[in-house]
């Protein structure tokens, strides 16, 4: 597991961690569905409420495990899942570090224990509960957010649902240990509702988001849009590009020696770069970015989710379709489509760029 430290300048303040929780929605701003991009752009513009960050990740195979953000300070985990790179589940792992409300009363922070009666009172005793053996603890599981107790293995019994006792009056041994004490929430996860497994999946996308937006590329040089029903190629003109994509978020020009009389626009949300010759006006390469961590440009633009399509010369038979998504290829010619931006001359064929 690698990882990247981000560290903020400014000194944290306690009143800035007071949050709103949104079950099945989010808490603190942070909203399950969000993207990497936006949520790493939300960070760093709080850095008096998350002055240090990491975000961990596996180099060796980016797809095969999830793309974690931690707050280390207050105990914050934002999981991604790793293929369309948006928020999944978020993690209150510090409960007492932070104040949370949820409809406007207190649910944890530092004068509010996450007891189980607390819980119960706020919530409601809806849900009978599940007892994790592996975990030693208890979950409390609501519509899209579940509240995590540790149990003490002597008393893991009045948590199964074979106990006779939990069954007759699981609610009443639940809030009170025969100890006198009584279980306090050691994490706090908010997750799409109906899912409360941790590997759940993120929430659906709304049918009008252009985000993670399927596209072909072409090694010939040309990128289908099957969902706007149009393609553009190295004839395109920079007319024809803002008609089918709409204005750029960005432009530029290469400043990269070697580059010289090439200008670029920027669909940061699509995760693609068009570069155009100056003299003709036409496109000239395109660069599919793959936001992979660790990657210079991680965090810059969103994912572009691309199946690349080798051809053969003059409209031959295709010989192979390769996807960004999948964990055999998505690394290698991921990254390599990323690579394209910086003038990787292998690079630039993979990301269907001009020779």
């Amino acid at each position: 597991i690698h990882f990247i430290h981000i560290q903020n300048t400014l000194k944290p303040t306690m009143a800035a961690f007071k949050w709103d929780l949104g079950p099945g929605a989010g808490v603190g701003g942070i909203t399950l569905g969000a993207t990497i991009q936006d949520v790493i752009q939300l960070l760093q513009k709080s850095p008096d409420a998350f002055p240090s960050i990491e975000i961990k990740f596996c180099a060796e195979d980016v797809l095969s495990m999830d793309i974690l953000i931690e707050v280390p300070l207050i105990g914050l985990n934002i999981i991604f899942d790793s293929q369309e790179q948006r928020v999944r589940l978020i993690e209150l792992y510090k409960p007492q570090s932070v104040s949370v409300d949820y409809c406007g009363i207190a649910c944890c922070g530092p004068k509010a224990l996450p007891t189980l009666p607390s819980v119960y009172h706020q919530l409601g005793p809806t849900t009978p509960g599940q007892y994790k053996d592996d975990e030693q603890a208890f979950w409390l599981v609501y519509p899209g957010v579940t509240f995590v107790f540790p149990i003490p293995r002597h008393y893991a019994h009045m948590f199964r649902p074979d106990s006779t006792a939990g069954a007759k009056d699981g609610c009443q041994l639940a809030l009170l240990l025969p100890d006198g004490s009584t279980p306090v929430a050691s994490r706090i996860r908010v997750h799409p509702v109906g899912d409360s497994s941790l590997h759940c999946r993120p929430p659906p996308l709304p049918p009008s988001s252009p985000y993670f937006e399927p596209i072909t590329a072409f090694s010939t040089g040309a990128l289908e849009f099957p969902a706007r029903s149009c393609r553009l190629d190295f004839a395109s003109t920079p007319q024809d590009v803002v008609g089918l994509l709409g204005s750029p978020s960005g432009t530029m020009r290469t400043p990269e020696a070697g580059m010289c009389g090439q200008y670029v626009f920027s669909y940061h949300e699509l995760g693609i770069d068009v570069l155009f010759d100056e003299r003709r006006h036409c496109v000239c390469k395109f660069v599919l970015h793959s936001n992979n961590p660790g990657h210079a440009d991680f965090g810059d633009y969103c994912k572009c989710n691309f199946r690349l399509r080798l051809q053969k010369p003059h409209g031959a038979a295709c010989d192979s379709d390769v996807e960004a998504g999948t964990r055999a290829s998505g690394q290698a010619h991921g990254q390599a489509a990323a690579a394209a931006a910086s003038g990787g001359a292998p690079a630039a064929a993979a990301a269907a760029a001009a020779a």
